[in-house]
Order: C-alpha cells, then sequence, then structure tokens
C-alpha cells in the first residue's frame, strides 16, 4: 500500500498536468500508421503499425507499465473489419533523469504492430480508410497525456498484395523480434515468500551467452523497479532472483511475462525478449500469501505511517493556522444548545466524508 502512495500523488499531479495543457499541450511523441503492405486481399490479413517518433529523453509505456499507462488503439472500422490487439516489443526499463526507475516502456523510433483483417466479401478495386483514436502517457521528468485521431488507407487486391518499399521489409522485421518462445531456451521457475526464482538453461551448452538478463511480468507479480540478481550456473545457464511485488496479484500460478537479453537470445541478436509462460509453484517450506516482514508492511505499521503522514500534512505551513481556526470555532460553540453543536459535528463529518469519496472518484476514472 505505502509503496503505491508516489503513484497516487504521480497521478495528481499528472492530471493537474493534463487539465494545465489542456489548450496548449506540447506533444513530444509523434504518432502515425505505417503499412507492411498497400493493399489487402478479401478475407486475408495484412499488418499495420502505430509508429511514434520520442522526442530525446522522452518514453511512452509497454502493456504493464509498471506505472504510467499503456498505449491504447480505438479502432472505428467499417462493417466486416476485425483489428487484433497491439503486438507489443519487447520493452526497455525506463529511468528519469535522476536514474531512477519509473516504468517499463520505449523510447526512440518505435513500432506497435497490429494485425488488420478484411471481410470476404471485400470488393477488389476498392479503397478503404481505417481510422483509429490513439492515446499515450508520454513522459520525461513530467508526464503529459496525447492522442491522434489517424487513418490509413488499404486496396483490396484482386491478387497477392506488393509489400510497401519503405515500411514492409521493418515492420516484419519488428514482427519476427516479438517475444517468443525459443527451443534453444528452457526456463522453469519457483517462488518463495518474497521473490521468484527463474532457471534459464540452454538446450545445448556452450551457445550464444546472454548479457544484462531482466525479467518483465505481464501482470505486476515481480516488482518493476527492484532489478534481479543474475548468477550464472557455470554451465551456460543463468538463475535471476526477482523480487514479487507486495501489492500485486497474491497466490499466482503461473508467471508470465518476458524475460529480456541486451545482447539477444542467438547469435544474430534478432530475438531479444523470451516469452514465459511457466508454472509457479510454492517452495516447500515457503510461506504462502503475503509476503514476510522484509516484503510488505503488516497492517499496524501501515497504520502507523499512515498516521504519521497525516500529522505531517496538518503541520504544514498552509494547514495549521486553518486547525486553530476550526479549535476556537469549536470552543465558541461550548455554550450552545446541545443539538446544534452534535448537527454540526456531524454535517463537518460528513463534509470531510464526501471530499474523500469525491477525490477517490477522480482517481478511479
Amino acid at each position: 500500500m505505502l509503496r503505491r502512495l508516489p503513484s497516487v500523488f504521480s497521478l495528481c499531479l499528472l492530471l493537474l498536468a493534463a487539465r494545465s495543457h489542456a489548450v496548449d499541450r506540447p506533444n513530444h511523441v509523434k504518432a502515425s500508421f505505417v503499412t507492411a503492405d498497400a493493399s489487402v486481399q478479401p478475407g486475408q490479413s495484412t499488418t499495420v503499425a502505430l509508429r511514434f517518433i520520442h522526442d530525446p529523453h522522452w518514453h511512452t509505456y509497454w502493456s504493464n507499465p509498471g506505472t504510467g499507462l499503456p498505449t491504447t488503439i480505438k479502432w472505428e472500422l467499417p462493417p466486416g473489419w476485425k483489428a487484433g490487439p497491439i503486438q507489443w516489443p519487447a520493452p526497455r526499463v525506463l529511468l528519469d533523469s535522476k536514474k531512477n526507475v519509473v516504468g517499463n516502456g520505449y523510447e526512440g523510433d518505435l513500432l506497435l504492430p497490429v494485425t488488420l483483417t478484411a471481410p470476404a466479401d471485400a470488393k477488389p478495386g476498392e479503397k478503404v480508410v481505417l481510422k483509429a483514436a490513439v492515446d499515450w502517457l508520454m513522459c520525461e521528468d513530467i508526464c503529459i497525456p496525447g492522442n491522434a485521431s489517424l487513418a490509413l488507407t488499404l486496396t483490396i487486391a484482386a491478387g497477392p498484395p506488393a509489400a510497401s518499399a519503405e515500411w514492409g521489409e521493418k515492420i516484419r522485421a519488428v514482427v519476427a523480434g516479438l517475444p517468443r518462445d525459443d527451443p534453444a531456451w528452457k526456463i522453469s521457475a519457483g517462488r518463495d515468500a518474497r521473490n521468484v526464482t527463474l532457471t534459464i538453461t540452454p538446450a545445448q551448452p556452450g551457445g550464444h551467452t546472454p548479457k544484462d538478463l531482466h525479467f518483465f511480468s505481464d501482470d505486476g507479480v515481480t516488482s518493476y523497479e527492484l532489478p534481479p540478481v543474475v548468477k550464472p550456473d557455470g554451465r551456460g545457464g543463468y538463475t535471476l532472483t526477482v523480487p514479487l511485488d507486495p501489492t500485486g496479484p497474491q497466490n499466482v500460478k503461473q508467471l508470465v511475462g518476458v524475460l529480456t537479453s541486451e545482447n539477444g537470445w542467438s547469435a544474430d541478436s534478432k530475438l531479444r525478449g523470451l516469452r514465459v509462460a511457466v508454472d509457479l509453484p510454492l517452495r516447500s517450506g515457503a510461506a504462502s500469501g503475503s509476503v514476510g516482514p522484509d516484503g510488505a508492511t503488516s497492517l499496524a505499521g501501515t497504520l502507523f505511517f499512515a498516521l504519521i503522514g497525516g500529522l505531517i500534512l496538518n503541520l504544514m505551513p498552509c494547514v495549521f493556522p486553518v486547525l486553530g481556526i476550526k479549535i476556537l470555532g469549536f470552543v465558541n460553540q461550548a455554550g450552545h444548545e446541545r443539538g446544534k453543536v452534535i448537527a454540526h459535528g456531524l454535517v463537518f463529518t460528513l463534509g470531510v466524508l464526501l471530499s474523500f469519496w469525491s477525490l477517490a472518484a477522480v482517481l478511479a476514472v
């Protein structure tokens, strides 16, 4: 809970930043659609890509961002057309200007592939305009929401489509490098009360040596901001000890995510991320449920720190004088009718509750 407080405050700042930039908001990420093929046959699929060009030091987020928000695409398609989900390339650890970890995502020139499928009754020769609303969060040391209304035009072709001279090869290379299983590597996992242990073993020792290994959890089971402890086993394999996120899903039975190597998982380095989907058994003797004293804070500790935080907030210079004024108001009511004093107290309490419920509703939205 306490570890999520910075995220809550960051979200509050984000909402304020979005409001202040509503009229003239700088766009540090340029968005467009590019296509692998200029046409598609009836009933067949083609790959398009959402292209992001990030300004230097700016980033957007992966499907599990850690903090922040993932990019979304809301399509407006003609009848019969279908769009698949975003196919996420292997992410990287995102750092702010002070080298603090702020999430999982991307920088630079990025392609996010999406598969589009034409209806079987599409008419050859017809040109179809496909529209979409794209939303993202772009961050440097501050975060700004971004959005764009994009469109692309595809021609329905009777024969096999010709690849785009500019983007066909680039998009297909991104698709080929998406995280996937590789029979050259075997992965298993286990967990205790505080950590997940990943074991990576080469099918044939003596091959490629991966470097700078990092695990990205799809569902937030492991901590995004704490680096794994990586140890070679002396036989070409590795053991990764990855801290659990105490606020993440509890008692999960499967570990799902992406394991990255900065020099790839083969000699050609085209595959940077291995897709991980393995059973996550609880080690014998390890306590299930919440983590131990070194992980999550106990309820008593949480309440204590909440009390300290409340005292700090109420003793700030902008708040302290208000407390004195309110106390004097209570003192002045001492000689009034008991019913009026009780009514005033109830209204005061209701006002506090409504204020916090309103704030909670805004944050939930």
